[in-house]
């Protein structure tokens, strides 16, 4: 029997979101650490300085800002590309059904459990950055501030869920759900 999980749609739409998602936290990295507008600001206020131009740290900041920005635009892109993809999975999942098993139906192990309730966690929490990123960018601005606020501590569920994830697949490859992996990959074969 083929399961539904490991279908071309699945295992495409799976890697997308991976990659995408990957990608926005790499931006996010970025920003925060390397392009930082701080850090983009003294590199600038330091180089002029050596060649006798004088600007204010706060000056070189915004430069920083205007540095990153193409940067920054391509996690814009991202979040819209994002959304599609979630879209997506939303209507594979109700066309497929859920590729976990219900963690509210009696008699499922504790195991498939907590699996099933960490991929819900999961979808709410991008759900929430997805809607509070594109309130952010297409919302009115009074309210700006509180969804990139929102936004920003959604995000903070990525680095669990990441290793939760990597971990979980790792032990289920070596145990009860063998070759998961490679079919994640290339697909399942049919049993004959």
């Amino acid at each position: 029997m083929r399961e539904k999980r490991f279908n071309l749609a699945s295992r495409l739409l799976h890697w997308a979101i991976t990659f995408t998602f990957l990608y926005i936290l790499l931006t996010v990295f970025l920003r925060m650490g390397w392009m930082n507008k701080g850090s983009v600001g003294t590199i600038i206020h330091d180089n002029l300085a050596e060649q006798n131009v004088v600007i204010t740290n706060d000056a070189a900041a915004t430069i920083g800002k205007k540095v990153r920005r193409p940067m920054w635009e391509t996690h814009i892109i991202a979040g819209y590309i994002m959304v599609g993809l979630f879209v997506l999975r939303i209507i594979l999942t109700w066309v497929q059904g859920m590729g976990f098993a219900n963690p509210l139906k009696k008699g499922i192990s504790q195991y498939d459990k907590f699996k099933s309730w960490v991929y819900i966690v999961f979808y709410l929490l991008l759900g929430a950055a997805l809607f509070t990123g594109m309130m952010k960018e297409l919302g009115p601005r009074s309210i700006g501030h509180i969804m990139e606020d929102i936004h920003v501590q959604s995000l903070y569920f990525a680095i669990p869920f990441i290793v939760l994830h990597t971990f979980g697949v790792l032990i289920a490859d070596a145990g009860k759900e063998r070759g998961i992996i490679s079919k994640i990959i290339s697909g399942d074969r049919p049993i004959e």
